[in-house]
C-alpha cells in the first residue's frame, strides 16, 4: 500500500537531517512490565493516519524511497549510521537484532556484506575519520537494493511493534488516549528514543513532563501534551525539520482530543436519544421500530437559527472522494464521465453487491448523476448517464425503476442526500443534544408506501417510507456531520430511525430534505393529487398521479448506490472483462441489505450472534463501523476485499461463495 497525505512530505534534507539526528537514550528494558497493558495488536494502538503519517516522516514516501535514495543504503549524516529500509540504521541495532529483523527477507550475501557496519555510527569521538568512512561504505555498498514493498513489510513487522511497545513500557494511561494521540506520541519514540521519558538531562525536560503528565491520567494534564510537542523545537530552532515534525504530532495529538470531545459528546447524544441501547442484544435487527428518531423533512416555513459557526454558504460536497464514505471504496476516476447503463448492470450490482431484493419492480437511486441531456427517460432498454457529484443544492443525482422482468428502465432527474440548510441545522442543533439532518449511505433498503408527516400541514400521502409497514420506520445507520457541514469518513455514524423517505422535493428552486429523497414536484394536501417528475416516478411503480389508499403497504427493494459505482460497471461490461472471476471478486462488496454466507461469515467473525436471516442490518453494519474506526480511525461501513485485508478478517475467499 502506498501512504499518501495532505500534507506535504519531508525533503531530502528534511529526510536527511531526521534520519540522521537520532536520539536513543537508555529506556526500559525489553523485559519491563508495560506502564499501559497492551493488550491489542499495535495495529489498534494506533489510528491509519498516525501510521501514515509516521511512514512519511520515516521514509519520504515511495516516490522518494524509489527515486530519490533509490532503494539503497544510506548515510543521512549527522550522528547516524549506514541506513536501509525504511529508516532502519544500522549503527542503533545489535548483529542478532539485525538477523532477525532482514534474514529471509534481504539475501543472506546483502547481510554479510552489512554485518560489519552493525553498531558503526558518526557520532563523536573521532566523528571526522568516521564521517569519510560512512561516505566510502555507502560507495562500497551501493549495490544492495531492499525493494520498497520489503522494506514497508519489514518496518510493519519488526520496527512498529518494538517502537510501540517501548511506547506502553514508558507511559501510563496510553489507554486513555484517542489512536492520533497515542500514534503522535509514537512518532516522538522513533525520532527521540523513549529513554527521554526518564533522562534527567535539560534537553529532556519536555518529555519528562509528557510522563508525569501521562502518570496522573486526568484530561487537564492531557492537554497540556500539544504545548510540550511544541516546545521542543526550542532544541533545534524553527526552521529544521525536527521542530515542523514536533509541530504536527502536536497537530496529530490535539486532532486525537478532538475527536475524544467529539465521540464523548456523540455518546450523551446517544445515550439520551436511545437510553435502551445498552440492552440489546447483540443480534441483528430487522424490524421497524416504534418511532422515528429524527424530526421530519419539510421545516422550511423554520428559519435557522442565528448562531456562530459556518452558515448555508460553506456547505460543500467534500471534494476528495477518498475522504467520502460512499467513493472511498472505489477506483479513481474523475466525475464527468458519460455511459450507457443497462438492466444487466443494476442486475450486476445487485449481484456484486450480494442485494436482497423483493419481487417485482426494484427502485434504484444513484447518488451522484445525471440523465444526459433530459431530466427523464422512460421505457427504454439503455439510459445514458454522466457521473458527477451532489451539492446539497440542487438535484445531482438520478432515481429511478427497474423492471426486472421486462428489461426496461425509467429514470428521473432527483436528489439522494440532505439540503445545504439541513447540515447547518444538523450541526447547530447537535451542540443542543438534537439530532437533524443525516445522509443515508448507499446499501439495499426496504421501502413501503404510506404517510409523510402524517397530520401535519406537510402531510403527503403516497410516499416510499423507509419502513417495512406503512407507519413505522426501519433502524438503519445514518451518517451525520456534526463538527461541520462537510460528510467525511470520519463523521459520526448513528443507529436510528431517520425516516429517510422517498417524497416530492416541494419547492421551485432547490429541494427540502433532511435526509430523504426527493424528486422535483409537489403534493396538494386537498385533491389529493401529486405532479412533477415526482408524480411520473410514482406512475413508472403502478401508483396514480392522485392517492388512492389502495396504495398504502405496497413494498419496493431500493438499491441506493452511486454514480461512480455504475459508470464502472458499465464500462467493465463494454470491455467484456464483468464476468472475469478474478474482476467479478475485485467488485464483491457488502453493506447495508447484503445477504448470504459471506454476510454469515462476517457476522461471526464481528463477534455477533447468528442471523437466521444472513442479513446486514442496523447491528451487524454498526459491527463493522466499529472494527474500522478501531483499526482504522476512520469507516465506511462498506467491506471490499481490500477492506477485508486491511481488518484481518476472512470473508470472500471461501470457495468462490
Amino acid at each position: 500500500m502506498d501512504y499518501g497525505s495532505d500534507v506535504a512530505a519531508p525533503s531530502a534534507d528534511d529526510l536527511f537531517e531526521m534520519l540522521g539526528y537520532r536520539e536513543d537514550p537508555a529506556g526500559p528494558g525489553t523485559g519491563a512490565v508495560e506502564a499501559t497493558p497492551l493488550d491489542i495488536p499495535w495495529t489498534d494502538a494506533i489510528s491509519a493516519r498516525a501510521r501514515e503519517f509516521i511512514v512519511r516522516w520515516e521514509t519520504g514516501g515511495r516516490a522518494f524511497y524509489e527515486q530519490v535514495i533509490k532503494a539503497r543504503p544510506v548515510w543521512p549524516e549527522f550522528a547516524s549510521g549506514i541506513t536501509i529500509g525504511c529508516g532502519y540504521d544500522l549503527g542503533y541495532h545489535t548483529a542478532d537484532e539485525f538477523r532477525a529483523d532482514w534474514e529471509g527477507r534481504i539475501p543472506g550475501a546483502a547481510i554479510e556484506r552489512l554485518a560489519p557496519v552493525i553498531g558503526f555510527r558518526t557520532d563523536e569521538p573521532n566523528r571526522p575519520a568516521k564521517v569519510v568512512q560512512a561516505k566510502a561504505l555507502v560507495r562500497a555498498l551501493s549495490d544492495i537494493t531492499v525493494p520498497w514493498e520489503v522494506a514497508l513489510r519489514q518496518f510493519d513487522d519488526g520496527k512498529m511493534p518494538k517502537l510501540v511497545s517501548q511506547l506502553f513500557r514508558s507511559l501510563d494511561h496510553l489507554d486513555r488516549l484517542h489512536p492520533h494521540a497515542r500514534g503522535a506520541l509514537l512518532s516522538l519514540v522513533f525520532n527521540r528514543g523513549s529513554g527521554g521519558f526518564s533522562s534527567s538531562r535539560d534537553r529532556f525536560r519536555e518529555m519528562r513532563e509528557i510522563a508525569r503528565l501521562m502518570s496522573s491520567g486526568r484530561r487537564q494534564d492531557i492537554e497540556r501534551i500539544p504545548g510540550l510537542l511544541r516546545e521542543m523545537t526550542r532544541i533545534w530552532g524553527d526552521t529544521s525539520s525536527l521542530s515542523r515534525r514536533r509541530r504536527e504530532e502536536a497537530e496529530l495529538f490535539e486532532a486525537g482530543l478532538a475527536e475524544e470531545r467529539l465521540t464523548e459528546g456523540v455518546a450523551a447524544l446517544r445515550h439520551e436519544a436511545q437510553p435502551e441501547a445498552a440492552a440489546r442484544p447483540m443480534a441483528e435487527q430487522h424490524e421497524d421500530v416504534p418511532e422515528q428518531s429524527d424530526t421530519e423533512d419539510l421545516r422550511e416555513e423554520l428559519p435557522l437559527t442565528e448562531a456562530a459557526g459556518p452558515g448555508v454558504a460553506d456547505v460543500r460536497w467534500n471534494p476528495n472522494d477518498d475522504d467520502h464514505p460512499d467513493y472511498r471504496h472505489l477506483s479513481r476516476h474523475a466525475p464527468g464521465e458519460s455511459f450507457d447503463l443497462l438492466p444487466e448492470d443494476l442486475e450486476a450490482l445487485i449481484r456484486f453487491n450480494a442485494f436482497l431484493t423483493r419481487p417485482g419492480l426494484l427502485v434504484f437511486a444513484l447518488r451522484g448523476a445525471r440523465i444526459a441531456g433530459a431530466d427523464k427517460r422512460e421505457d427504454v432498454r439503455a439510459l445514458t448517464l454522466v457521473d458527477q457529484r451532489p451539492d446539497h443544492r440542487d438535484y445531482r443525482c438520478v432515481i429511478g425503476v427497474l423492471d426486472r422482468e421486462a428489461r426496461r428502465i425509467w429514470a428521473y432527474r432527483a436528489s439522494t442526500v440532505p439540503e445545504a440548510k439541513a447540515l447547518v441545522t444538523g450541526f447547530q442543533k447537535a451542540k443542543q443534544g438534537v439530532f437533524e439532518g443525516n445522509m443515508l449511505p448507499t446499501g439495499c433498503y426496504t421501502y413501503t408506501v404510506g404517510i409523510h408527516r402524517a397530520g401535519t400541514s406537510g402531510e403527503i400521502r403516497g410516499v416510499l417510507r423507509l419502513a417495512t409497514t406503512s407507519t413505522g420506520a426501519s433502524e438503519v445507520i445514518a451518517l451525520r456531520s456534526i463538527d461541520d457541514v462537510t460528510y467525511d469518513r470520519r463523521d459520526f455514524w448513528h443507529r436510528c430511525a431517520p425516516a429517510d423517505n422517498i417524497h416530492p422535493g416541494r419547492r421551485r428552486e432547490g429541494f427540502s430534505s433532511l435526509g430523504c429523497l426527493t424528486l422535483p414536484g409537489d403534493y396538494d394536501r386537498q385533491s389529493r393529487t401529486h405532479s412533477g417528475l415526482w408524480a411520473d416516478f410514482r406512475v413508472a411503480l403502478g401508483m396514480g398521479r392522485t392517492f388512492a389508499a389502495s396504495d398504502d403497504g405496497r413494498q419496493f427493494s431500493t438499491v441506493v448506490l452511486t454514480g461512480a459505482d455504475a459508470a464502472l460497471v458499465a464500462r467493465l461490461r463494454q470491455g467484456g472483462e464483468l464476468e472475469r472471476p478474478e474482476i467479478a471478486r475485485l467488485l464483491m462488496r457488502l453493506r447495508f441489505g447484503s445477504t448470504g454466507p459471506a454476510v454469515a461469515r462476517l457476522q461471526e467473525q464481528l463477534g455477533l450472534e447468528p442471523d437466521p436471516q444472513r442479513l446486514i442490518g442496523p447491528v451487524t453494519r454498526a459491527a463493522l463501523i466499529a472494527l474500522q474506526q478501531r483499526r482504522l480511525g476512520w469507516a465506511d461501513g462498506i467491506l471490499s476485499p481490500e477492506m477485508e485485508a486491511e481488518l484481518g478478517l476472512r470473508i470472500f475467499d471461501q470457495g468462490g461463495e
